[in-house]
């Protein structure tokens, strides 16, 4: 039987997957900074959590997740993110007032819960920022993103995750350039991109563009293809 977590040490756990998705040491200083509580607290509270094998605490250095402890924090992580995305997609919160509430519904959602609110959103891989969101086993989907200065003119980009100042997000969602949207590039200069956004083309800097991350979609089927697939068709048929 899985052992019960509290709150606390979720929240522990959690901060720091979301902190160092790499697996790489956290700073302590760095954690206490993003729980709001002092460095002695979080040095304690790190101690504790080495005792119990959810992960590797060395002076100096940081806290790392064991294998253990990354499973636990993803098991919470994913029920934070599928909230999110109920919340914002179902329910019109803006996102830091999902993140808000799915930081308290994440302790309290039962296994059951989850897989039903997984099915109900059709098993989605990210939240609204584009982060991934672990799957059931604990496992990251791995996705494979590129920037969008990788992209070539005409190959169209799922826009997943944009690592932008707050600012520059405003800017991106005011053109339609969001997680889960899709876009056309339709030129590419050395000084930037032009890309093709629902009904309207954007340009973007090049720096801007190389901080959104996109997994390339497979290319729109032309008119002649269409039509050569379509029941009956033919040289004789009409043009569409």
């Amino acid at each position: 039987m899985r052992e019960h977590l509290s709150e606390s040490v979720q929240m522990y756990l959690v901060t720091i997957l979301r902190l160092r998705p790499d697996g790489q040491p956290l700073p302590l200083s760095e954690l206490a900074e993003a729980l709001s509580i002092s460095p002695v607290s979080a040095n304690e509270m790190c101690r504790k959590l080495q005792d119990h094998g959810w992960v590797t605490y060395r002076p100096y250095r940081g806290v790392t997740l064991t294998q253990l402890g990354e499973r636990r924090a993803s098991h919470t992580l994913r029920r934070h993110r599928l909230w999110e995305v109920f919340l914002v997609e179902k329910l019109g919160f803006d996102y830091e007032r999902a993140h808000a509430t799915a930081c308290a519904l994440e302790h309290a959602t039962p296994d059951a819960v989850a897989e039903r609110l997984d099915v109900f959103l059709d098993h989605p891989s990210v939240n609204p920022r584009g982060e991934p969101i672990p799957q059931r086993d604990g496992a990251d989907p791995g996705r494979m993103l590129v920037p969008l200065t990788a992209f070539r003119v005409g190959q169209r980009a799922h826009v997943v995750r944009c690592d932008v100042t707050d600012a520059a997000r405003a800017f991106l969602e005011a053109q339609g350039i969001t997680p889960g949207e899709a876009l056309t590039v339709v030129g590419v200069a050395e000084d930037g991109l032009l890309v093709s956004s629902g009904e309207r083309d954007v340009s973007l800097a090049r720096e801007l563009a190389q901080a959104v991350q996109a997994e390339m979609k497979p290319a729109a089927p032309t008119d002649t293809e269409s039509a050569g697939t379509s029941p009956g068709a033919g040289s004789g048929g009409d043009e569409a």
